[in-house]
């Protein structure tokens, strides 16, 4: 028996069915869906709680104004007879699935501990001051100013551009770094105008509730950023320490501290949102691979508003391997001008890309249609670089108006649904959000189309330089690109209340349609 036993126990044991089978990581995925699955449902249920007592509001004060009028005493009789008998007036029902919500939370994910449950739950709700972080940002600003206006003023005095090499160029490098950092800072109107205005970005982005940053927290970064790049641009210009620094090396050193304070793991200035840009741009790179959020689009349209950064990396990085002398401009005239085309190609690639897998996903023409878009951008900047090396102005002329009227039309139609003749404000649409700033609307339609067709900027033989030009087009561009945020957004949550949707969709781990026919079964 004995040797029977020890035979036995040393055979492999039967293999489990499919449906007994638990792979730990696999749990371990299940369990933070159900978790996040929890937590929107509890936020749903909070939002059905606000709008309970909302309207519970509304018809006291119809009533009032009602009996204001009419000098008939009908609130208290109408509250007794038709409203309080009615479910939503107590509030019962929602009370309790709100607490069957918190029981299920505190039982699968806390232990049993109630408190520690409602505090996870209802962590979206907690208020707290910004008086810090609006002291910092204003300290960040105030200080940068002096160094801005001293560094300008440095700049342009006849000894200073005798002493710095390649000043022209030193000059340019600070203008490209400038306008990605003056971007992220005046994003943060975006994000304020989005907050007095109660549209739901949050909800739009898909951030953390318990993460978020608000309008004036989120100012922090940028203002850092920007107070520590003025402080560059004017150390290069007053050349102090030039004996052992070049004036040229404090932009270098100023990158490398903005790369350290953007990947830095320790919790200091809003690091998941400093992670929340670093996934977005990774999403952006792998864009095509994966399914395509309104974040992830959103991003890849910012960065085609940095083409003039983006492009001129090349002249940064050729600049710094030659050195800043007399013959810095070699860089921006070399026939090596694929480089820059590729990089100012890479956001609308990855829009491209997006758009198809959109399509790919959905089945809408719609989106191809957009990938037309951001096709005929790629060949416009193709025709363009050719252009400045080659000479073809004609097929650049007629590449940049094609691109210049597809981009409009988009953007009117599409991205700010507006240019219909009968909504009540003519040419614009019927549901609007900043009402106190009509004539805004128009103004931004007329000034959105006017910059798409800046390319004709460069047309002018006699004016300013190309370097100038360049560096204006890229502001106007920069300017345009928060001014379609604010519409872009505002058309997003019409749509979104259009549709009812205040919570996320969280994928569940198994299948709701398994459910409902095994639930039918057991009917049956």
């Amino acid at each position: 028996i004995a040797k029977t036993h020890q035979a036995d126990s040393s055979e492999t044991p039967p293999e489990l069915p499919k449906q007994m089978k638990h792979d730990p990581d696999e749990y371990l995925h299940a369990k933070k869906q159900l978790k996040k699955a929890i937590l929107e449902c509890y936020r749903g249920l909070e939002v059905l709680e606000n709008y309970r007592a909302l309207n519970l509001i509304g018809f006291r004060k119809a009533l009032k104004k009602f009996e204001k009028y009419t000098k008939i005493p009908a609130q208290q009789a109408y509250f007794t007879e038709k409203i309080e008998p009615s479910a939503f007036s107590s509030g019962v029902t929602m009370q309790g699935m709100i607490r069957e919500m918190e029981e299920l939370y505190a039982a699968r994910f806390t232990k049993g501990d109630n408190k520690v449950a409602k505090t996870r739950l209802r962590g979206f709700m907690q208020h707290k001051t910004h008086h810090f972080s609006t002291f910092r940002t204003g300290l960040m600003l105030g200080l940068a100013l002096p160094a801005l206006v001293d560094g300008l003023y440095l700049s342009f005095r006849h000894d200073t551009r005798q002493a710095v090499p390649g000043y022209d160029g030193l000059l340019f490098v600070y203008s490209i770094l400038l306008i990605p950092v003056l971007f992220s800072l005046l994003l943060g109107l975006n994000v304020l105008v989005w907050s007095k205005s109660r549209i739901n970005y949050v909800f739009i982005f898909e951030l953390d509730l318990k993460t978020k940053l608000d309008h004036r927290e989120y100012f922090e970064v940028p203002a850092l950023m920007l107070s520590t790049l003025c402080y560059a641009f004017w150390l290069s210009f007053a050349r102090i320490g030039s004996s052992h620094f070049s004036p040229t090396l404090w932009p270098l050193i100023w990158l490398i501290l903005a790369v350290v304070i953007l990947l830095d793991p320790l919790p200091f200035y809003s690091r998941h949102s400093r992670f929340w840009v670093l996934k977005e741009l990774y999403r952006l790179l792998t864009s095509g691979a994966h399914r395509v959020e309104f974040a992830d689009f959103w991003t890849g349209d910012q960065f085609c508003s940095l083409v003039f950064t983006l492009s001129n990396l090349y002249f940064v990085g050729c600049a710094y391997a030659g050195g800043f002398d007399e013959h810095w401009a070699r860089c921006l005239g070399t026939e090596e001008w694929g480089i820059p085309f590729v990089l100012a190609s890479l956001p609308f690639l990855a829009r491209l890309a997006q758009s198809i897998r959109r399509w790919v996903d959905s089945k809408l023409n719609t989106h191809l249609i957009n990938g037309g878009k951001y096709a005929a951008g790629i060949i416009y900047y193709l025709v363009y670089f050719n252009w400045r090396h080659n000479g073809c102005f004609v097929l650049w002329c007629i590449f940049g108006t094609v691109y210049a009227l597809y981009a409009s039309a988009w953007d009117l139609l599409m991205d700010w649904s507006v240019l219909r003749p009968r909504a009540r404000h003519p040419y614009l649409r019927d549901e609007l959000l900043y009402t106190n700033y009509i004539p805004l609307y128009y103004i931004a339609m007329v000034t959105n189309v006017l910059i798409r067709f800046i390319w004709v900027f460069y047309i002018p033989v006699r004016g300013p330089s190309v370097v100038l030009r360049t560096f204006i087009a890229g502001m106007l561009e920069m300017f345009r690109r928060l001014q379609w945020n604010f519409y872009r957004l505002e058309n997003e949550h019409i749509g979104n209340m259009d549709q009812y949707r205040v919570t996320r969709e969280v994928p569940l781990p198994y299948s709701v349609d398994e459910i409902h026919e095994d639930d039918e079964d057991e009917e049956d």
